[in-house]
Formats: C-alpha cells, sequence, structure tokens
C-alpha cells in the first residue's frame, strides 16, 4: 500500500507541478501562485490550518488503493488545498446513526458533507450547525462569486432564522424519467403514440392482444408494472398525485390530491388485461423490467437520470435481445385533471454544513473555496491529464485506459461534492459526455436530446410544490403518523386496483378520505400550512428550476 500511495504521490507532483496545478487548467494557472495552485500553501503569507471532514463510505475504494480516509485522492487534497484535512467515513447508507453518534461524543467532524436534506435539517434544529454568511463574506472567493451568480445556490442555503447554513453546488437540469414507447410496434399495428389516457389504454390494449411481436403467442403486455420500481412515478406524474401540492391562489392543497382519479387509470388498465396480473408481487419491479428487456412489454417508464447508465445495461440487453426494436420517447399523456410532464433533475443541490463546533472556521471556507474550483472538481471527474485522460483536438478529455479510471478516479466523486460541472463550460453538460462510435451510446444520446425536447417545457411538474430535496422534514411524531396514513391510504388504493365489483372505487374513496382524517391528515395539513406561510419566499420552486434551465441553455 505504501508503495502505491508513493508512487501517486510522486505521479501527483509531476502532474501538478508544471504549469499549472490541475491537469488541463492552463487557463488560469498563471494565477495559481505555485505550482500547487492553492493560496496559502506555497507563498507562505498564511498559516496553513487544520481541519477535519466527513467522507463517504460506499465499500467502492478498490483493492489496493488505500481505504476512503485514507487514499491517493486525500493525499492529492493534502498536497495541494489550501488545509491540513484529515477525513471521517460515513457509511453511505446508514449516516444518520454514525453522525448522531459522532455529534453525540463531540467528535463529530468539521465539515459535513451530507445528501440528506432532512438530516442537515435536524442538524439545524439541534443547533449544531454555524452560520456562514459573515465567514463567506469575508474570507470566500470562489464559492461567494458562485452564489452571487447563481442567487437560488444562496436562497436554498438559508434556514429559517434567516441565515445561511448550507453550501451546494450547481447541476444541470434535465428529466429524471422517460416514458417509452415501441415506436416498431406502433409502426407494425399502424397506430399513433397515445396522447391522452385513453388513448394510452387503446394502445396498451392494442400492444397486448394484436402479437405486435409477430411469434404468434399472446405473450406481450401494453404496459410495465403499476406501482413499483419499473415504473417510478409515472401515474404520479401523470396525474400530479401527490400529499403537497400548489393550489391555484399560490396556497397549499394537502392530502390524497388526484390519487382516486390515477388509481381508475390503474384499476381500467388492470381489468382489460393489458399489465401482469402478478404485478403486487414484482416488489422491486425486476420481472416487470426483463419482460421490457426481452421485448415483451410496449409502454414502460424508467428512471433515465443516468443515461449513459442506461446505454450500457439497459438498453444494451435490449438492443441485444430485441434488434428491431425503437423506443420513442412520448409526453406524458392528458388526463381527467390536468397534463404534467415528468420531475427534473435538482439543479440547486446542498449538500455540506459545518460544525458548530470547528475551531478554524476560515480554513474551512478555504477548504470550501478550493473544492468549488471547477479545475479541481475536473480532477477528481477526469483524473490527471496524460495519466487518466488526453484532451482531444475540441478540449474534450477522453479517457485514455478505461480500466485504470476505474481502479483508480471511478470512485472519488463524493470528493467533488461542491463541484458545479456546468463551470466547465461545454464539456460540463451531459449531451457532451456520449461516445457516438458506440451504438448504444449513439442510441441513448438520440434518447437523451429527444427527452429534453419532451419534458424540458412549461408544463407544470408532476411532483408536486418542488424537488424533494427541497421539501421540509416534518417533526418525527408527524413524521410517523405521516408514513404510517400515506402507506394505509396507498393499500386503499392498490385494493381498488385489483378488487373488481367487490371493492369500487367509490368505497375506496370514502376510506380514504376516512383514514385521512383519522390517521392525522388534519395535523399534517396544518405543519405544511404554517411552514408555507413563514417559508414561501425561500422555497425554491419548479417555476424557479425553469427559469435555472433557460439559464443554463443559453449559457451553451
Amino acid at each position: 500500500m505504501a508503495n502505491v500511495l508513493g508512487k501517486w504521490s510522486k505521479s501527483v507532483v509531476a502532474v501538478g507541478l508544471g504549469a499549472s496545478l490541475l491537469a488541463g487548467c492552463s487557463d488560469n494557472g498563471g494565477n495559481q501562485g505555485t505550482g500547487s495552485g492553492t493560496a496559502g500553501n506555497g507563498e507562505g503569507e498564511e498559516k496553513r490550518g487544520s481541519i477535519t471532514s466527513t467522507i463517504y463510505d460506499r465499500g467502492s475504494v478498490p483493492n489496493g488503493m488505500g481505504t476512503i480516509e485514507d487514499n491517493m485522492w486525500t493525499k492529492w487534497i493534502n498536497e495541494n488545498g489550501p488545509a491540513d484535512v484529515k477525513f471521517v467515513a460515513v457509511p453511505r447508507w446508514e449516516s444518520q446513526s454514525k453522525l448522531n453518534v459522532l455529534l453525540a461524543s463531540g467528535s463529530a467532524p468539521d465539515v459535513i458533507f451530507e445528501f440528506g436534506t432532512g438530516i442537515r435539517n435536524q442538524l439545524f434544529d439541534q443547533k449544531q450547525l454555524m452560520p456562514l454568511d459573515d465567514l463567506i463574506e469575508q474570507n470566500s472567493v470562489e464559492y461567494k462569486a458562485l452564489i452571487e451568480k447563481y442567487p437560488q445556490l444562496k436562497k436554498a442555503g438559508i434556514k429559517s432564522d434567516g441565515k445561511l447554513y448550507e453550501v451546494g453546488r450547481m447541476n444541470e437540469v434535465y428529466p429524471l424519467v422517460s416514458l417509452f414507447i415501441r415506436e416498431d410496434w406502433l409502426d407494425k399495428l399502424g397506430l399513433e403514440a397515445p396522447t391522452t389516457e385513453e388513448e394510452m389504454l387503446a394502445v396498451a390494449k392494442a400492444f397486448t392482444e394484436q402479437d405486435p411481436d409477430g411469434n404468434g403467442v399472446k405473450d406481450t403486455y401494453g404496459l410495465g408494472g403499476l406501482k413499483f420500481g419499473d415504473t417510478p412515478g409515472l401515474f404520479r406524474y401523470m396525474y400530479n398525485a401527490n400529499w403537497v401540492n400548489p393550489g391555484d391562489n399560490g396556497d397549499l392543497v394537502v392530502g390524497p390530491n388526484n390519487m382516486k382519479e390515477s388509481t381508475a387509470l390503474k384499476r381500467s388498465m388492470f381489468e382489460a388485461g393489458v399489465v401482469d396480473k402478478d404485478f403486487l408481487t414484482d416488489k422491486d419491479g425486476s420481472k416487470s423490467k426483463q419482460d421490457f428487456l426481452n421485448g415483451k412489454i410496449g409502454i414502460y417508464s424508467t428512471m433515465t437520470s443516468d443515461y449513459l447508465g442506461f446505454s450500457a445495461r439497459e438498453l444494451d440487453t435490449l438492443m441485444q435481445n430485441v434488434p428491431e426494436a425503437k423506443l420513442k420517447v412520448i409526453p406524458l399523456p392528458k388526463t381527467s385533471v390536468g397534463q404534467f410532464t415528468t420531475a427534473w433533475n435538482n439543479p440547486v443541490q446542498m449538500t455540506a454544513v459545518v460544525n458548530a463546533r470547528a475551531k478554524d472556521p476560515e480554513a474551512i471556507i478555504k477548504y470550501i473555496d478550493f473544492l468549488v474550483k471547477p479545475e479541481t472538481g475536473r480532477t477528481f471527474r477526469n483524473g490527471f491529464e496524460g495519466v487518466h485522460y488526453n484532451l482531444d483536438t475540441d478540449g474534450k478529455p477522453v479517457t485514455i485506459d478505461a480500466d485504470k479510471f476505474t481502479n483508480e478516479v471511478s470512485w472519488a466523486a463524493d470528493f467533488a461534492m461542491l463541484y458545479s460541472r456546468l463551470e466547465e463550460g461545454k464539456y460540463g453538460y451531459n449531451e457532451t459526455q456520449f461516445n457516438e462510435e458506440i451504438p448504444t451510446q449513439k442510441e441513448a444520446l438520440r434518447l437523451f436530446r429527444d427527452t429534453v425536447e419532451v419534458y424540458m417545457s412549461e408544463l407544470p411538474v408532476g411532483e408536486g410544490l418542488t424537488h424533494s430535496e427541497h421539501m421540509p422534514q416534518l417533526p418525527k411524531d408527524l413524521q410517523l403518523k405521516y408514513t404510517n396514513v400515506t402507506t394505509a391510504i396507498d393499500d386503499i388504493y392498490t385494493r381498488a386496483i385489483i378488487g373488481g365489483s367487490n371493492y369500487t372505487l367509490e368505497q375506496a374513496e370514502i376510506d380514504v378520505q376516512k383514514q385521512w382524517e383519522q390517521g392525522g391528515g388534519p395535523e399534517i395539513e396544518a405543519w405544511y400550512q404554517e411552514w408555507w406561510s413563514k417559508e414561501k419566499d425561500n422555497v425554491l420552486t419548479w417555476s424557479d428550476v425553469y427559469e435555472i434551465y433557460k439559464q443554463q441553455q443559453a449559457a451553451k
């Protein structure tokens, strides 16, 4: 291990101490002081601070590369950053319990990186966080400039006392969910893509009954599952069926919004036999997904937040299994309650807070500035020029050795939780990441472009008020009631889908309202209404997200 890290320490020096600290950063390297590119590290004008920071442990560090707290990247940060940083591992999916232990023992790190909005909110409620307004104003260059460029980023970091506690990054806005239809099946059966809920049911029936795959066997379904992971949010987004929705007059509507209407279509589809009758047992959607990849489902919705990953996995499998399959991205059909679009990526993502007990806040702000610099994030993303990538004639980073990149770079992303990728310019956008020489990536790029064109519109987003990361966390007692009552209501609507004449939708709606009233619904609604009355001017809504999208497109 020592030999590996020793070798990499030398490699970092060789790559980083040339004309500039970071590979591919010659455009501003002249302003970086010494080759380290960090204020106060090579020029001696400031005392170097010493801080601690969390880092997610995903168990992804390859053998021979050290641990997540001690590896080539932690060494690089300490050699090139403005402060000495000791890292504390936090299990990615157990971060709340780990942080609770650290805070209770008084040993929590100075900088806490955490994607979970609820966890950060809890730390604020417990008065564990340090306000950052004055510190950023007096000590920051990079982050201060970023929040001046994107005031939404500053707005999202402000808590109920009016002070700034959270720092974060700007992300590209793009759709998170795609609704696919087998265009080759449409062509074979002489059908048009559905634009309404009625047409959706009719096309699904045709796909089920008219042998679109031509094998002479009744083995196709019109639609992937109704409820679980294989159709994430489809009916929710189609009907804006959420527990907290914006009202018509700037208020909130809290409760089982539009869920009766969405359940009515699910029930019709179930009774028409256009979905797998065993969808209830397919809890993670794996069977429905496999049916789609084997060419047996005609309309399918899935998370496509990572189209490159989608191309390497699902799309590659589909193209191998069913070479004639051609997917088409279609808008969410119009419904009885209106037409909506799918959810979008969160462009204003808060990712870090500072421990109220931190002893060297100025050093923390300098470290934050170091992480915010595009060249720092670019290094975590691409590695070192000449070692992990080269620039093509157009300036695009091209990986030299995929295996080397996987072993040494691919697992470093959590060091870049303050990296606003679009600050790189052209090659920060998702569209530029595809390699069109690879057939699956070429097809994925076509679908990605279609997805953006179809879903990035002024239609209301069918995910309620805002992205989930900008929603507040209910108090613990209400959270328990919310979980119980929403689960119970979900079960009622599921019963209505499969209940036939024994359990009508009308009876289900009566039971839902009773469950909501008796299960804490009025208390939950009152809490959200009070929160909204106080915080509505500070909440980033979907209309704000769309304005950021237009700003990003104009900057391309």
